[in-house]
């Protein structure tokens, strides 16, 4: 039988240390293996104009060029599944927010204290992320501007309090950044409540909140406990957390929990659509978006089984067809629909022209 060909990868830290680290656990790994290293951005470019590659590692910071702006020139020159490897912390964590809109497929926390036993804590986290990045179709995926650079918005409805019967709950993870991003930027201002359930971890769940909510026409932020889910409200899911609704006559309730024990996902997508199903039953909407493993599958089969209206995304627009496929794999999901169109079914079933 023919051996699989392993996959290809470019490690870019200034740090040789780093360099030599991720070199060791990536040719370590039967599948993987590191093609070639650069100490910044400016050497790594020659290698990719030669070096057939599959996954790019960046840091962000490092001399002659940043990794941002490295980022930013492979998506427009160079299209390659990147994956941001560095100390990222609460106060820089909008960075990591901006590295994925700029289409960088997932991040890395590089721990700053205790870098060895650190490092092998996340070797197995750095593996698996670079074999869903190696699945990543890129060149399908539409990316969405710098955040700089973003159109000039109308202004928010800051006291919109209408109460609604209504709520959609919108599951992604790989990808998924860019993929919310473009959705909520076509959001009308009074759109039904929203839950948004992204695989983030803890760190940056509140600046990629903030940097929807500087998007779009719609409210956005990290939901806290007992919070009402209103119309014209986007509520993020806190990494590392669990959320589920209650309802209070025509409110519904966001109430967070501990992180979840038995499961891999947290936040988990099932969790929550579980909980809409049960609530909400025939005035839910349940979506499926990109993202890699079966996360929101039996979860959005429960909302269509309470009669809920559900969508997923389509194979050609998802940079991980994964979770996607499931949901229909499953019959979990009534319709698949282009990234695109995302927007304008949730209008449509919202009643929204």
């Amino acid at each position: 039988m023919k051996k699989k060909p392993r996959i290809r990868v470019l490690v870019v830290d200034d740090s040789a240390f780093i360099r030599q680290y991720l070199k060791d656990i990536i040719n370590h790994t039967e599948d993987l293996e590191v093609v070639a290293t650069a100490a910044d951005p400016l050497k790594a470019i020659p290698i990719l104009k030669k070096t057939e590659v599959d996954v790019v590692t960046l840091d962000v910071e490092m001399p002659n060029m940043d990794g941002l702006d490295f980022l930013r020139y492979l998506m427009k020159f160079h299209p390659l599944p990147v994956i941001m490897i560095s100390s990222w912390t609460q106060a820089n964590s909008n960075l990591a927010v901006q590295a994925l809109s700029l289409g960088a497929v997932d991040v890395v926390a590089k721990p700053t204290l205790g870098m060895l036993s650190g490092m092998e804590k996340i070797k197995a986290e750095i593996i698996r992320k670079i074999r869903t990045a190696a699945q990543a179709s890129l060149l399908r995926s539409p990316l969405v501007a710098e955040l700089s650079d973003s159109p000039t918005l109308l202004p928010k409805s800051e006291g919109l309090k209408i109460t609604t019967d209504k709520i959609i709950a919108i599951g992604a993870s790989t990808g998924g950044t860019v993929a919310l991003t473009e959705v909520c930027k076509q959001l009308h201002p009074d759109v039904p409540g929203l839950l948004i359930i992204q695989h983030l971890p803890a760190m940056f769940t509140s600046s990629f909140a903030n940097s929807l909510n500087q998007s779009t026409r719609i409210r956005v932020k990290e939901a806290e406990d007992g919070e009402q889910i209103t119309s014209g409200l986007a509520l993020v899911v806190p990494g590392d957390r669990s959320l589920t609704i209650q309802k209070s006559g025509a409110k519904y309730l966001a109430k967070l929990g501990p992180k979840l024990k038995d499961s891999i996902y947290n936040p988990s997508i099932d969790h929550t659509l579980f909980s809409v199903a049960q609530v909400a039953h025939v005035n839910a909407m349940g979506i499926i978006l990109t993202g890699m493993g079966d996360d929101g599958a039996a979860g959005l089969k429960a909302m269509r089984d309470k009669g809920a209206y559900t969508i997923c995304q389509d194979e050609k627009t998802s940079v991980i067809y994964g979770m996607p496929q499931k949901a229909w794999e499953y019959k979990a999901a009534v319709k698949q629909v282009p990234l695109s169109k995302v927007a304008d079914e949730i209008h449509r079933w919202a009643g929204i022209k």
